[in-house]
């Protein structure tokens, strides 16, 4: 099979999987389907010849508890084993506190998801109980072990996956992220100078606008049922986290329109779409010849359209031979 004819039967399964309604399609996402906000730009995305969308997350506020840390033995996602820390050379004392790994597939619990701005409400519930926090004194609690489970506030920027039918489709795709302001976008898969049926996978995404905070750790009881989730922070700092993430969502969508603005010049051979313009290779030979008729044109153009006692030079790439003599 062609790497054309490859990447269109990819791009017409996952086209039908997006076709399906909201409440049949699911993803490996927390939230399990496709953004409302990013919708139109993965419509017109998928629109494209040669481009389609593999995974997406228009941005979301999110509010994370990791995971314990149960053995030393291997995950069984496949995660690498655990280690304690070494300090000089001997094991950390027991008064250092550690905390809790935060990678791993299904390690952890969501708190709070949203794919959108938060309404901030003065007559609504509190943060701390919308975030599943119960308020704390601002210190940590000490356990009967040195691990600390931590629970941290997130916002997170638009996130895209997008298939390429080769590297000339993805060009367009990743001058138009780093023009948005995703400077971090790169190509993630280079199995298509090896595969003819491997497409390149581009991840259009940008780290400038995440934020992070600790906001709470969990208290743990004589067993995992009497354990807390407790605050490290005041209800009005929660309050201040929410409003810079809505601000950031406003500068997260004005990119996700400038990027889908360029994107669909680029694509569509209008003049800013430059590669689009580019002549194919030619050694320096061919281009001498060609720039030297080009001239030649110029000049004949240039001399046609002259007065017969125009003395100013034909064109402004083709200056007179013959220069004054030098003045005494």
């Amino acid at each position: 099979m062609t790497s054309a004819r490859s990447f269109e039967a990819k791009k017409l399964k996952i086209l039908g999987s997006l076709s399906l309604p909201d409440e049949e399609y699911t993803d490996l996402s927390p939230k399990g389907s496709v953004d409302v906000g990013i919708r139109g730009l993965i419509r017109d995305i998928n629109r494209l010849q040669g481009l389609v969308t593999t995974s997406s997350c228009a941005g979301r506020i999110s509010v994370f508890l990791e995971g314990a840390r149960l053995s030393a033995e291997p995950s069984q996602d496949g995660g690498e084993r655990e280690e304690e820390e070494e300090v000089g050379g001997e094991l950390s004392s027991a008064q250092t506190r550690q905390f809790a790994s935060t990678g791993g597939k299904g390690s952890g619990k969501w708190q709070f998801v949203s794919h959108d701005p938060v309404n901030i409400d003065q007559s609504r519930h509190s943060f701390h109980e919308l975030f599943g926090l119960q308020p704390g004194n601002g210190s940590m609690k000490a356990g009967k072990n040195r691990e600390t489970q931590l629970v941290r506030f997130h916002f997170e920027p638009m996130i895209l996956h997008i298939m390429a039918e080769s590297l000339k489709h993805a060009q367009p795709v990743l001058a138009a992220a780093s023009s948005a302001g995703f400077r971090e976008s790169g190509i993630q898969s280079l199995r298509c100078l090896d595969d003819s049926n491997a497409c390149p996978i581009v991840a259009v995404r940008s780290s400038g606008l995440a934020l992070e905070s600790i906001i709470g750790y969990v208290e743990k009881g004589n067993c995992p049922e009497e354990s807390t989730v407790r605050s490290l922070v005041s209800e009005e700092y929660l309050r201040m986290l929410v409003s810079i993430a809505n601000e950031r969502f406003q500068s997260n969508y004005a990119r996700m329109d400038r990027f889908r603005t360029k994107l669909l010049a680029l694509s569509s051979g209008s003049p800013s779409n430059l590669s689009s313009q580019k002549r194919e290779w030619e050694d320096a030979d061919r281009r001498r010849e060609r720039k030297r008729a080009e001239g030649l044109q110029r000049r004949e153009a240039a001399r046609k359209a002259a007065k017969p006692n125009d003395k100013t030079p034909e064109s402004e790439d083709e200056m007179p031979l013959d220069f004054p003599d030098a003045q005494g």
